[in-house]
């Protein structure tokens, strides 16, 4: 008797027993995780020399014991004398500072001759720039006396000018208003195909849907776009993530590891996407924007 008690006090032991009260296999774990099914197994055995490192080994353990609703943290520390330590080493290097003799770099006073040939670059840039400035005030003293005698006929030309972007500005009003009212007619939907509880449809979206997905409990979220992976991680309880979807985006998979605890909503709206009350944790649901 006093074995057995033992054997379920070991951490191996404490997060298997989490998992089969949750109805999650190994092989769900793994999919929820994405840890691979031979370290998972290792970690119930307690055989943490079959894992990466020591490291891995902690932080593996608290991603499994966070899935089945442990905290990781207090898991870890509570049986922290079962788990391998992670040592870490820091490098400090010692750099000497080296002081130049004044001593040796003073200099002999210099004759006057070598002053002026100090002086002589600063002088010519000096005298360079004085007549770069003469130049630009004579060609505008020229330039303005020129113009002067063809501002009368200017004004005529400018005053039509005027007219014609008034014109032209209020015409690109009055089509921009008629643009807003036509977009504000429609409205962002998110429907079912038929009676399918697991494929979506979203109507009139934005060009670069915003996506937030909010957890009551720890959960582990997938967003796949176009086939390819966007986003996945677990959540933490009352965690949240958001993300924003490629304006190229026509299907996106969301994969639920606890979905009875996940919310999502895209552009500010909910999307129910278990409007049947599905008590089933691991989901799977495909949204088509069109």
């Amino acid at each position: 008797m006093s074995e057995n008690n033992e054997e379920t006090t070991t951490i191996g032991a404490r997060l298997k027993a989490a998992r089969t009260a949750k109805g999650l296999t190994i092989d769900d774990l793994q999919q929820i995780t994405k840890i691979q099914k031979r370290y998972l197994i290792a970690i119930e055995d307690e055989q943490f020399d079959k894992l990466p490192g020591d490291f891995y080994v902690r932080a593996f353990v608290k991603q499994y014991a966070e899935t089945v609703d442990l905290d990781g943290n207090a898991l870890l520390e509570e049986y922290r004398d079962q788990l391998p330590s992670v040592h870490t080493e820091t490098i400090v290097e010692n750099v000497d500072e080296v002081q130049p003799t004044r001593v040796a770099s003073r200099e002999q006073p210099a004759s006057p001759a070598s002053r002026v040939r100090n002086y002589l670059p600063t002088i010519i840039v000096t005298a360079i720039v004085v007549l770069i400035l003469l130049f630009i005030w004579f060609m505008a003293v020229r330039t303005h006396a020129g113009s002067s005698s063809s501002t009368s006929a200017d004004s005529s030309s400018v005053q039509v000018s005027s007219s014609k972007k008034q014109s032209s500005s209020s015409k690109a009003s009055s089509s921009a208003k008629s643009s807003s009212k036509a977009s504000s007619a429609k409205e962002q939907t998110i429907k079912a195909n038929g009676s399918s509880d697991t494929a979506y449809t979203l109507t009139n979206g934005a060009d670069k849907n915003k996506v937030v997905i909010k957890s009551t409990k720890a959960a582990w979220t997938s967003v796949t776009t176009n086939g390819t992976q966007t986003w996945q991680g677990t959540l933490k309880a009352d965690g949240s993530h958001i993300l924003t979807l490629p304006s190229n985006a026509t299907t996106v998979k969301f994969q639920f590891g606890n979905a009875t605890a996940t919310t999502v909503t895209i552009n500010g709206k909910a999307f129910n996407f278990n409007p049947k009350n599905s008590t089933s944790q691991v989901r799977t649901i495909t949204l088509t924007i069109k």
